[in-house]
């Protein structure tokens, strides 16, 4: 689930958060749409299918086989693996620690490896005092250090059988994205694009609702409307992406909602409702609650009215009676058509269109473009 997450993620984008993603600080997706969650070009869960599998096929073959050596020379093999997977599920919970995220996914993850090695040591009958001398017996034998094991590890065989197994994934996995060369050159070409493009001064009022790092130099522009289709993948995709960076860069989201009871510059009766809920999420920012009002608007596509509005307004504890005079204020209505002005301004045709630094960025829902625009700026900056 975690590997098909991960690919999907970096191919489509990030549409809609999963069942474990409750907010920045709760979410699984945030985690999978890093470059934590891949290693060596591959996601860091398929690696775990093949250790998972390993032990499967190990503890199998121990359970069937007569030979009572050979069966704790696999179950041997296997736990020394398994303290390898020990070790990794430390090294990752880092990165959780460091993106100041909880993945449930992935911390079910962790405590499957750290219990793994616990009932592989009791399938050899060790002790808790006996496990480390056991692994320093082993590596020694490894090694062609004579040791107490009562058995021989055969370190040849078993590393050529891991070895093929974990190369034979890898091969797997590399041929379903076989496409990877020649999406690399599309992306240095799209990057090469990207910054020949003359950046554009955009007008960003003082209140427009700001994600990231307010004073970060790289400035992300998300024109929107909370009735379009792709404006919703936007709406998780880029803080999904972005999360890591997140000090890095501000993100402000501004309304160019496809209604033409309040745009000027579109016809009717594209999204009729997409004035409105631009106005209550300018009264959700005047009450501090922009992001969760705007995830949920955006959760609830169908369901966008006023009377939703003013529900979805007390769910986040607002003052229902002032929320509703203020969608219905005439300072709202300026403060929508000043984004769209804005929008106006940048030549903004369709939503959702995003600008960084000034820079129209058209490929917003390719992870692995969004990054290297990222790290560009960032190196650029630091010249």
């Amino acid at each position: 689930m975690a590997t098909d997450k991960t690919l999907k993620v970096a191919r489509y984008g990030l549409a809609n958060p999963g069942g474990c993603s409750v907010n920045d600080w709760l979410s699984c997706d945030a985690v999978h749409a890093t470059s934590y969650a891949v290693m060596l070009g591959i996601p860091v869960a398929w690696w775990g299918v093949l250790f998972y599998m390993w032990t499967f096929l190990a503890v199998g073959f121990s359970l069937l086989t007569k030979n009572r050596e050979r069966a704790s020379a696999t179950l041997a093999a296997a736990l020394f693996l398994s303290v390898g997977a020990v070790l990794f599920s430390f090294y990752k919970s880092y990165h959780l620690l460091k993106l100041q995220v909880l993945c449930i996914l992935c911390v079910g993850m962790y405590l499957v490896n750290f219990v793994i090695p616990l009932l592989l040591a009791e399938a050899l009958g060790l002790s808790f005092k006996k496990f480390a001398a056991f692994i320093i017996h082993y590596i020694k034998n490894v090694f062609g250090v004579t040791s107490r094991l009562e058995f021989s590890p055969q370190p040849v065989l078993y590393g050529a059988l891991v070895t093929s197994l974990f190369s034979l994934g890898y091969i797997g996995i590399a041929n379903y994205e076989q496409n990877r060369h020649a999406e690399k050159q599309q992306i240095e070409r799209a990057l090469q694009a990207y910054f020949e493009q003359d950046p554009v001064a955009i007008k960003i009022g003082s209140s427009a609702p700001v994600w990231g790092n307010p004073q970060a130099k790289i400035t992300i522009v998300e024109y929107s409307d909370f009735e379009c289709r792709a404006c919703q993948v936007a709406a998780f995709h880029l803080r999904g992406v972005l999360f890591e960076y997140r000090n890095d860069v501000r993100l402000y989201y501004l309304n160019y909602p496809l209604d033409g009871s309040i745009n000027d510059y579109v016809k009717p009766g594209i999204h009729e409702n997409a004035g409105l809920a631009a106005r209550a999420s300018v009264c959700a920012q005047q009450q501090g609650v922009f992001w969760a009002y705007h995830d949920d608007l955006f959760r609830n596509q169908k369901k966008l009215n006023r009377e939703f509005f003013l529900k979805l307004a007390e769910k986040q504890g607002c003052d229902v009676t002032s929320f509703a005079a203020c969608m219905d204020a005439q300072t709202t209505i300026q403060k929508v058509r000043r984004d769209i002005d804005s929008a106006h301004a940048a030549k903004v045709q369709r939503t959702p269109s995003v600008f960084i630094n000034g820079r129209s960025l058209p490929y917003w829902y390719n992870t692995k473009f969004l990054r290297r625009v990222i790290h560009e700026e960032l190196k650029r900056l630091r010249k």
